[in-house]
């Protein structure tokens, strides 16, 4: 009998994982799977117990939000050889759930997570760690993880907005910027930055208007968005407009397609899908191709062939 691990976080989101998970386990052991299961106790143990035998498992399936899919990858990377993975999102903003039209209601999601429906998807590395849709810096980045779980419960994404609004002092914008120098692919860009990510994705925080059309998931590159600091009002409001309307034509946005990245600066604070990704002063970033072998619906998998 195949064996899968399914590894849930209990308090994402609003818990719901949980009154499923009967029905869930269900799916998996009619699907001919002998399931442990493994409620995480803290942040982390979800990558630690997949780093100690995970690769005995025929499928290892996660539960929770973007930060369990984010420890997922950190560990599945690590293990001698690969195994498939499927994804059950229980958390608030879901990007990568919301960006490969993965079902919200578990027991649908444990179908897909146990099909045989499975993409190669491109990972980025982050000079030693690895993350499976964006790494970002500057204005915003550290509300996802700062923001009361009890308010993402109530509002969603909005309660990112929220949060992002109180977390600014629009009195001290410039101490915001940060003299930066970034290299994409060999191409040099230097300047003052108060924003920058670099996303495999098409959804951001729960918005999907900073990203263009047309991301590949599997071509070995990322996406970058970076934004200088405006300047003056009028450039502010084009940028504002811009990241609103997906129109980077402002002088102060630039979006490019790269396989590495490298970024120079000051020692700032990052965040990895969402999660603190710790301060950096040098940070090379590149795409990983098709190492994330993951369950996806089959609507997501013709959209990406």
């Amino acid at each position: 009998m195949k064996k899968l691990l399914f590894i849930f976080n209990p308090r994402s989101g609003t818990g719901k994982i949980r009154s499923a998970l009967v029905d869930v386990v269900d799916v998996f052991t009619k699907a001919g799977y002998e399931t442990t299961i493994y409620p995480t106790q803290a942040p982390e143990d979800g990558k630690r117990r997949i780093l100690e035998n995970g690769e005995t498992y025929d499928r290892i399936v996660v539960s929770g939000g973007d930060g369990m899919l984010h420890e997922l990858v950190n560990a599945v990377v690590q293990l001698p050889q690969a195994v498939a993975v499927g994804y059950l999102p229980s958390g608030t903003v879901n990007d990568f759930a919301a960006t490969h039209s993965l079902p919200r209601d578990p027991v649908k999601a444990s179908e897909v997570a146990v099909s045989d429906h499975i993409l190669s998807l491109d990972v980025g590395r982050f000079n030693d760690s690895w993350f499976s849709y964006v790494a970002a810096f500057g204005l915003f980045t550290q509300v996802s993880y700062q923001t009361n779980q009890k308010l993402k419960n109530k509002l969603g994404s909005l309660a990112y907005f929220l949060e992002a609004l109180q977390s600014i002092d629009y009195r001290h914008f410039e101490q915001a910027c940060r003299k930066m120098e970034i290299t994409a692919d060999g191409a040099d860009f230097s300047g003052e930055f108060i924003f920058g990510a670099v996303t495999n994705s098409t959804s951001i925080g729960g918005f999907r208007k900073l990203i263009c059309d047309g991301v590949q998931f599997d071509d070995g590159r990322l996406e970058g968005l970076f934004v200088k600091k405006p300047s003056g009002v009028r450039e502010l409001e084009q940028m504002q407009r811009g990241l609103v309307r997906s129109d980077f034509s402002a002088a102060c946005l630039l979006r490019f397609s790269a396989r590495e990245f490298s970024v120079r600066s000051e020692e700032m604070a990052w965040t990895l899908d969402g999660e603190n990704g710790g301060r950096h002063s040098d940070v090379r970033i590149s795409a990983v191709q098709k190492t994330l072998h993951i369950a996806l619906p089959r609507k997501s998998i013709k959209e990406h062939i």
